[in-house]
């Protein structure tokens, strides 16, 4: 049989909580020096965008992106896996400049015309949020 032969067995599931490896005894006990497994989905590939100079290094797209970038909402949640730190609202805008459809401040301003002239009934611009009740200013 050949799991016999092999020197350790991986079973891999879709749910993570049912992974586990067969290993042979001398490995167990000289588990330290074996070498670390990468799971699958720790891998991402870069591809080259560009080319490099004397100056520059080449830019290098990781394919995750690449295979995201069919519309802004699947950029949109790239972008929030991979920088779970930041407001929501920069992961928006992250997507439209990785995909070149960057908001001039003419965009900006026509929006918020847009959304007065409409009375407010629809979603904020991008950028803006709308808050309601009593403020208070500071300036110090």
């Amino acid at each position: 049989m050949d799991i016999k032969k092999s020197r350790n067995v991986i079973i891999q599931s879709n749910d993570p909580r049912f992974n586990f490896a067969i290993h042979k005894e001398d490995d167990i006990n000289d588990f330290q020096k074996l070498p670390e497994i990468i799971h699958l989905d720790q891998y991402d590939y870069g591809f080259k965008k560009s080319d490099g100079s004397d100056t520059q290094l080449p830019e290098i797209t990781p394919f995750s992106l690449l295979a995201s970038c069919q519309n802004l909402e699947d950029l949109e949640e790239w972008y929030r896996r991979k920088h779970p730190n930041l407001p929501d609202e920069y992961y928006g805008v992250m997507a439209r400049y990785s995909v070149g459809e960057t908001i001039t401040k003419k965009e900006a301003k026509n929006n918020v015309k847009k959304y007065k002239k409409k009375g407010g009934k629809e979603e904020p611009p991008v950028g803006f949020s709308i808050i309601k009740g009593p403020h208070i200013v500071e300036f110090d």
